[in-house]
Formats: C-alpha cells, sequence, structure tokens
C-alpha cells in the first residue's frame, strides 16, 4: 500500500475510533463490550498500530521533502515556486503526522469504552496508541539517514 494510500486508511481510522469512542461514551455501542481477558490482546495492537503509525509518518515526512528539493534544486525555479515547495512540504509533513498520530489514539480511545469505562488497565489504551506512535516515529529517524538541510 502507497504511502497515500496508508495515511487515507489512517485518518478513516482516527474518525471511525473518535467517532466510535465518542458514541460509546454517551452509551451508545455499535460492537458488544469485549471480555477483560481481551485486554490483553488490545494493548499490544493499539502498540503495534502505534508503531506502523510512527514509521510511516517519517516516511511520508520524507516522501514530501524529496518532493520538495525537486522543486528547489530546478535551476529555472523562480524564489516563489521554491517558497511554495516549501510550505506545501511542511504542511504535508504536518497533517501527515497528525494523523499518523490520531489513528492509534483514537482506535485505543474507542477501546477504552469496549472494556466498559473504568476496566482495570482499559484507560492506558489511549496512552499505548501514542507510547507505539512515539517508538516507531522515533526508530523510523533514526534508522533513515540525515535529512537535506539547506
Amino acid at each position: 500500500m502507497s504511502l497515500a494510500g496508508r495515511q487515507s486508511l489512517a485518518l478513516a481510522v482516527a474518525i471511525a475510533g473518535g467517532v466510535l469512542g465518542f458514541l460509546a461514551s454517551l452509551g451508545f455501542f455499535f460492537v458488544p463490550l469485549l471480555p477483560p481477558w481481551a485486554l490483553w490482546l488490545a494493548h499490544p495492537l493499539v502498540v503495534v498500530a502505534g508503531l506502523v503509525a510512527g514509521r510511516s509518518a517519517v516516511e511520508r515526512g520524507r516522501e514530501a521533502d524529496r518532493a520538495r528539493w525537486e522543486v528547489a534544486d530546478e535551476p529555472l525555479a523562480t524564489a516563489a515556486e521554491r517558497e511554495h515547495a516549501h510550505k506545501e512540504a511542511e504542511r504535508e509533513r504536518r497533517i501527515a503526522g497528525t494523523v499518523f498520530l490520531a489513528a492509534p489514539v483514537f482506535l485505543g480511545y474507542w477501546g477504552l469504552y469496549q472494556f466498559g469505562a473504568g476496566g482495570p488497565g482499559s484507560w492506558a489504551l489511549p496512552v499505548s496508541g501514542l507510547l507505539g506512535f512515539l517508538a516507531g516515529y522515533g526508530i523510523e529517524s533514526r534508522r533513515g539517514g540525515p535529512e537535506r538541510r539547506h
């Protein structure tokens, strides 16, 4: 799946998780409450979703940077075109980071209510998504080569 496709999927997961979590917080459950033992499966799944999202955010940022430098290195590009390329790349990086962060966190938010609000350890599901994202982001950031900064 392409990075743009992963970003679209992450956006759909974030929206669905946020809406389903909000509705569940109001008492409207579209999925039956899950048994407490399933929480031991939910935490690793949310962490893995966060890891994948963090890595994808870095990869998408690198993709935006490649597009930025293609325009900026063009000898016939005007100053306005170069400035636009830099601004567009930064906008794409911010959007990708936000979308990829929101997906595991809102997935965990929904899970918080699927185990019954206040269930043992269910409050930590959104935190698991956040920690997974930070770990994936950090690992992928260190793994890649240095970014071009001019």
